[in-house]
């Protein structure tokens, strides 16, 4: 009797392994489908840019001797020759030291001596600076920002000195070996035609003794839609849910990120809440995080330079502000404005708050015609007009824009910044 049980329950699991069997060889499971195109990768609508790309000076002024200076911008030929030659020569050992120390009389230096200022406008950190100059040796513990290199030929015209400024006023390094000679700098500073600049405010800057040439721009452009925005910041776009604000800004988020659009100024802000750390801060890491966040969601629209870093005894968070520039000059917003800059906000290389505007400008349909600024006795009578005068710290041509519906206007015009870091324009 227990044999045949045995027997019969044997028969019956080999039946259902069989029965088993059957079905998953001839029976395909069913499964929701996937709406494969909720998660289809975003292609970059601007361009890709390395950190190195990003990295220029806004000017490189020129001291030719008997009080005679000119300025060199971006994007013309006399400006990237200079830069080249600068970039290939080696700059080695760094003495920190103080312009007290140094004991030079920098008015003459600047009037009477043959040299060159490269000129990062709001600095560049030395190990950043290493990614586009050849400094060797051992750079400085203190990662300093320097705002601009000055290399000067002496009296005796058989030594060139190279002096890095940094944005602490006194604090100075002196290079001890450089490849550059007293005949290159005569080199750099032949030129056939230049226009004559006077220095302003001890060197701060520096002005033109006539009128300036620079193109008008009219740019056609179109917007990132909504459906490209979410594809590009949300992992799940299907998710997000909207939120229509009473400002007319409307809100998309997936409970944790957030990107507010504000459509009528054309801007857009990206948010992801990063808890609080307290440990050192690496600016440069965290300054490639950024240039490689740009390159992943959006690209750059154009060229950009990076402008202002963050001071280093500032808390963990680091913004970045990177300027736009259009030819030799850069678009400045003036007060409010949301036009010509990137804003980003880093924590440990965690992008926590990213700022831009969603147009995008079409270089097909570009219409350009000649401008003019106006130089010597009367931009001088316009900036002694000035009303707040004794707050500025710099004057520089840029371009102001005029937004329409779907171009924009870029028309060069004298900017001044002042001492709390915004722009205005000299009307």
């Amino acid at each position: 009797m227990m044999e045949k049980l045995k027997t019969a329950l044997l028969v019956l699991l080999v039946s259902l392994s069989l029965l088993q069997t059957y079905f998953l060889s001839y029976n395909s499971p069913k499964f929701d489908p996937l709406v494969q195109e909720e998660y289809v990768k975003t292609d970059p609508i601007g361009s890709q840019a390395p950190l190195e790309d990003l990295l220029f000076p806004n000017e490189i002024v020129m001291h030719l001797g008997n009080q005679v200076h000119t300025v060199l911008y971006p994007d013309t030929a006399a400006y990237s020759s200079i830069l080249d030659n600068v970039k290939q020569r080696t700059l080695d050992g760094f003495r920190k030291t103080n312009l007290s120390t140094l004991n030079l009389n920098w008015d003459d230096i600047r009037n009477k001596q043959q040299g060159i200022e490269v000129r990062f406008r709001d600095g560049v950190p030395i190990d950043v600076l290493q990614r586009v100059m050849q400094l060797k040796g051992e750079l400085p513990a203190d990662n300093d920002v320097i705002t601009k290199i000055w290399i000067f030929a002496k009296d005796t015209k058989d030594e060139v000195r190279t002096i890095l400024f940094t944005d602490t006023a006194s604090t100075v390094y002196e290079v001890q070996k450089a490849d550059i000679s007293a005949k290159d700098i005569e080199r750099f500073v032949t030129m056939e035609e230049v226009t004559p600049y006077k220095a302003m405010a001890n060197g701060d800057y520096y002005l033109p003794a006539k009128p300036l040439g620079f193109p008008v721009y009219k740019l056609p452009y179109i917007s990132y839609t909504v459906d490209q925005l979410k594809r590009s910041f949300f992992v799940d776009p299907a998710i997000t849910r909207n939120i229509s604000e009473r400002d007319g800004s409307e809100i998309y988020t997936d409970s944790k990120r957030g990107l507010q659009l504000k459509n009528d100024q054309r801007w857009m802000t990206y948010s992801d809440p990063v808890a609080p750390v307290d440990s050192k801060v690496d600016l440069k890491d965290n300054l490639l995080s950024a240039v490689q966040f740009v390159n992943q969601h959006g690209g750059w629209n154009g060229t950009y330079a990076v402008q202002k870093v963050p001071q280093r005894l500032l808390p963990a968070n680091q913004a970045f502000i990177f300027r736009q520039y259009y030819g030799s000059l850069p678009i400045i917003n003036q007060n409010s404005d949301n036009i010509g800059f990137i804003k980003m906000v880093l924590q440990k290389g965690v992008v926590s708050s990213y700022e831009r505007s969603t147009m995008i400008p079409e270089p097909r349909g570009v219409v350009k015609k000649d401008g003019s600024l106006i130089g010597g006795e009367e931009l001088d009578a316009k900036l002694n007009q000035y009303s707040k005068k004794t707050a500025v710290i710099s004057v520089f041509p840029g371009y102001r824009p005029i937004v329409g519906e779907q171009t924009v206007e870029l028309v060069p015009t004298w900017t001044v910044e002042l001492r709390d870091g915004t722009y205005e324009f000299l009307e």
